[in-house]
């Protein structure tokens, strides 16, 4: 069917090609109002690997992890830890290495067994009096009231943590029941906002706490949540900074930390129509997204920051200085008990410093950031680099169209990277790619059916009369043949066997056809072998022309070797012949060079690539021409100026053809430059001479040289032609006015 419909195509595919860009960038933009799932996973993809390119990048040092490692837990115990034992950590990281804030990546939402009473329940029954004996000293065994009793100590530069349940997933009942007063509790954590319009907020929206006892919230004068929000691949590259509760807004721990660490300045959030139009820290602006969430520049893989022993901190085996002037983190990364976070950089990867990554892009403003316009922006580019690069590859070769479909995207791809790397902004560049994609590899799919198709034309159009390696240059390159005709500069051959009429009566059809079969095969794979073209074949004649469809600048040299090769193979053809008792062909070759008309000539069904004009003729002109002055082979004047360079031709004579008013300077080919001898050259100096003395009226001084030359060389038959001419203008004078060229009055 296609074969039906190609050669249709073809000749429409202007009209095909760009409306066909414009509906695949539609499809794009389509897709990238759409987001489906699978482009926004390369998206993300794409960001983690630039994050792999760029490599680890400087953290600030005064971010410090203190965690609950594996070895902790073979020094220590198990986890969770007495809570006397958490007291004794934080009074050591506030109280003795005088770290400047810490946050509980921690939650204690349960009360911790008194273990005095435990002992007093477990001997009750035994011995009452020392069952009562204990309770009366439970106070001293009251580890929650410890805990408690160093959070007041500290509660200005402390910040327990806890985890909400946003709206719309499954909450715990506990949780909804214990919200009003676990809100009550974080009324003080509460930071001002300013809402405008009606839409719905985008902010993550408060469902349930996951919070401390209340005596331990109590004691503090803020708290913070450590939600984490991973992408749909499991994968933390952000991180929100606030949850929204009617009209209140409740910060992070890492917006609280920094509070503490900068001296508390004012927290305020802006939303208008649902969306986070603003957040500060004093005087710094935050970058988040409409949900008040910010992107995360991670520093590296998992323990980049300094993590610190708990183990250490607890039986006072630390340098004085470690955490001083710090912010320290306290959370838990033994293996088995911590969340396996994944990030741009590692698999496994603390959910604590993730946190510690956020409090240290806040507080050097080194957060990504994706402006508002980008989303707009990007649509933009959408747009344009579809219409743009589809555009780019129409008309082009499988090189350009390579470095369209790869070299732009790796181009966009590197100012993506460099703006990440320079300027902490995301520009999404996956739906650009696709519009690139989408608009040039169709274009190109259907350039290259096209194409095939013209390849397949060409092939078969030529294979039968062009060289092999012509045909296969021509079929990379169609676009070398211009079809339909034009004007080039060629040389034409007219090849014709001497008296084909006569000896084709003494043979049967069959013998005739073998004949000829073994002539044109011989002679046509030597026209194919100087890169010559076969026009056709007219009985025993071959017409053929050089320097078309591909350009040759030596079209008049190979053309004219062609013909002397031609020559000698036939004189060893006609040996074998001899042997065979069969006629010995004698071939005549005409040749002509100059401005021909070229190119697929016919109807639409049938066309036949073939060469035309007064050129043409000419060049058949002289392969009769041939028989008039016995030589096998005649070239004209203008052949002759492109290859006597490199061929020693000797001049024969200027004659006026029929059909043609212009006189014709004839030559006959001999040798190779190279290979001329100096009696061959000497033979035609003389033979010039002769006809100079023709031109002059001196005729009998003409025919004395010309007997002597047919004299040493009778099987020479253009002496004794023009020995007869001579003697004819002796007996015949020409008339005065005679200008000395020969006239023909036959073809």
């Amino acid at each position: 069917m296609f074969q039906a419909i190609a050669p249709w195509i073809e000749q429409h595919q202007r009209w095909f090609r760009f409306p066909l860009i414009v509906l695949m960038t539609c499809v794009a933009i389509l897709i990238a109002l759409i987001h489906p799932d699978f482009s926004d996973q390369l998206e993300l993809k794409i960001l983690d690997e630039q994050f792999k390119i760029r490599g680890e990048i400087p953290h600030d040092q005064r971010i410090i992890i203190v965690g609950v490692n594996n070895n902790d837990l073979s020094e220590i115990g198990r986890w969770p830890w007495s809570r006397d034992k958490i007291a004794t950590i934080v009074d050591r990281i506030m109280g003795q290495y005088e770290a400047k804030a810490l946050g509980f990546d921690i939650v204690f939402s349960e009360n911790q067994l008194n273990p005095i009473v435990k002992s007093a329940r477990l001997i009750q029954a035994k011995d009452k009096t020392l069952a009562n004996l204990l309770l009366a000293h439970q106070a001293a065994g009251d580890v929650d009231g410890q805990l408690a009793t160093v959070l007041k100590k500290y509660q200005h530069q402390l910040v327990p943590g806890y985890f909400f349940y946003p709206k719309g997933v499954d909450v715990p009942e506990l949780g909804l029941k214990r919200l009003p007063q676990q809100l009550e509790l974080l009324e003080k954590s509460a930071i001002s906002a300013e809402f405008s319009g009606d839409m719905p907020s985008y902010i993550p929206q408060l469902g349930a706490i996951e919070g401390n006892l209340p005596r331990f919230t109590a004691q503090t004068d803020v708290a913070g949540f450590f939600n984490f929000f991973p992408d749909s691949d499991g994968t933390v590259r952000r991180i929100p900074l606030m949850v929204q509760s009617g009209d209140h807004i409740y910060p992070s721990i890492e917006l609280q930390l920094l509070r503490i660490f900068k001296a508390w300045p004012h927290i305020s959030v802006k939303v208008d129509d649902g969306v986070v139009e603003s957040l500060t820290l004093g005087k710094q602006h935050i970058r988040t997204d409409v949900s008040g969430s910010m992107l995360i520049n991670h520093y590296g893989p998992g323990y980049t920051f300094q993590h610190v022993s708990a183990a250490d901190v607890l039986l006072d085996r630390l340098p004085k200085n470690t955490l001083k002037g710090a912010i320290v983190l306290l959370g838990v990364t033994a293996v088995g008990v911590f969340d396996y976070r994944p990030s741009p950089f590692d698999s496994v990867f603390p959910g604590v410093e993730g946190h510690a990554a956020a409090i240290s892009n806040i507080l050097n403003d080194e957060e990504l950031s994706r402006p508002a316009y980008l989303d707009a922006l990007e649509l933009l580019l959408v747009l344009v680099f579809g219409l743009l690069c589809g555009r780019l590859v129409m008309g082009r070769g499988p090189f350009g169209q390579s470095v369209v479909i790869f070299g732009v995207p790796c181009l966009l791809l590197g100012v993506s990277y460099g703006l990440f790397v320079s300027y902490g902004v995301w520009l999404e560049v996956i739906y650009i790619l696709l519009a690139i994609f989408l608009t040039t590899v169709p274009v190109s799919l259907f350039q290259y059916v096209v194409e095939s198709h013209k390849r397949a034309f060409i092939h078969n159009a030529f294979s039968h009369y062009l060289a092999p390696e012509v045909v296969d240059s021509l079929s990379k390159h169609p676009d070398s043949l211009k079809l339909g005709g034009e004007e080039k500069e060629l040389t034409a051959m007219f090849s014709d066997i001497a008296s084909f009429s006569t000896f084709s009566e003494t043979l049967t059809a069959q013998e005739l056809v073998a004949l000829l079969n073994t002539y044109l095969t011989a002679m046509s794979d030597i026209i194919l072998k100087h890169g010559g073209t076969i026009d056709k074949y007219e009985g025993d004649a071959i017409i053929a022309f050089f320097g078309a469809p591909l350009d040759m600048e030596n079209h008049a040299t190979a053309c004219v070797l062609a013909a002397l090769e031609q020559q000698t193979v036939l004189m060893d053809m006609r040996k074998v012949w001899k042997e065979q008792g069969k006629p010995e062909l004698t071939v005549r070759i005409g040749m002509n060079s100059g401005p021909m008309v070229v190119g697929n000539m016919g109807t639409d069904t049938h066309m036949n690539y073939t060469m035309m004009g007064d050129h043409v003729n000419l060049a058949a002109r002289l392969e009769g021409v041939c028989k008039a002055y016995r030589t096998p082979i005649l070239i004209s004047g203008d052949t002759h100026r492109l290859v006597r360079d490199t061929i020693f031709c000797r001049f024969i004579d200027q004659v006026q053809v029929v059909g043609r008013r212009t006189p014709v300077d004839l030559f006959e080919p001999i040798c190779s430059r190279i290979d001329v001898s100096d009696e061959c050259a000497k033979r035609d100096e003389l033979y010039k001479r002769a006809w100079a003395m023709i031109q002059s009226r001196r005729f009998p001084d003409a025919l004395k040289y010309l007997k002597n030359l047919h004299d040493k060389f009778p099987d020479d038959g253009l002496y004794e032609v023009m020995m007869v001419r001579t003697e004819g203008y002796m007996n015949t004078p020409p008339p005065k006015d005679w200008n000395g060229v020969f006239v023909l009055d036959s073809k």
